[in-house]
């Protein structure tokens, strides 16, 4: 097996682990977002919820200002834990980023390498196809420089028939 079609393999695999890689990251980079919406989303309520503290406090309705107060509790801690987890997501993003840059970059090098292996052969191939030239002329120039002088022909004194010399010796 020569080298190009396991090259070629390893550019495949190597294409497939930068495709897996860039799924990986755009799954986190989803959930990255669902968590910031979420984020908002409490954000808002807590807003509310403060407004209704406000409110409560205009019109004295403790009820309303109790549940205000509590849902202002709860809220903010889930504002807190969610917070965390925002902060888990982001650095699972940057591994995803980092491990496509890896992948990406492995993809790369064997694709210039891939690209060289098949320059060398080109260059390979042209070498065999001026050598197998040159030895052609160099085969020819030699039948040329050893091959017999032609026969030389003269016409004898009997009815003008042209002699081949050498050719009765041969008789």
């Amino acid at each position: 097996m020569s080298v190009a079609p396991t090259l070629i393999r390893l550019q495949s695999i190597r294409r497939a682990e930068e495709q897996q890689c860039r799924t990986m990251l755009d799954a986190a980079a989803a959930e990255l977002d669902k968590f910031r919406e979420m984020l908002a989303s409490l954000k808002e309520r807590l807003r509310r919820s403060r407004a209704l503290i406000t409110a409560s406090v205009r019109t004295g309705v403790v009820e309303d200002r109790l549940a205000a107060l509590g849902e202002d509790v709860l809220l903010g801690s889930l504002t807190r834990v969610l917070a965390a987890k925002i902060v888990d997501a982001e650095q699972c993003v940057l591994q995803a980023r980092s491990q496509l840059l890896d992948k990406r970059i492995e993809r790369r090098q064997v694709e210039t390498l891939l690209e060289a292996v098949r320059l060398q052969a080109g260059i390979d191939e042209s070498r065999k196809s001026q050598s197998a030239m040159d030895e052609w002329f160099r085969a020819r120039a030699a039948r040329e420089s050893h091959a017999p002088d032609p026969p030389v022909t003269s016409r004898s004194s009997s009815g003008g028939v042209p002699q081949i010399h050498g050719f009765r010796d041969k008789i």
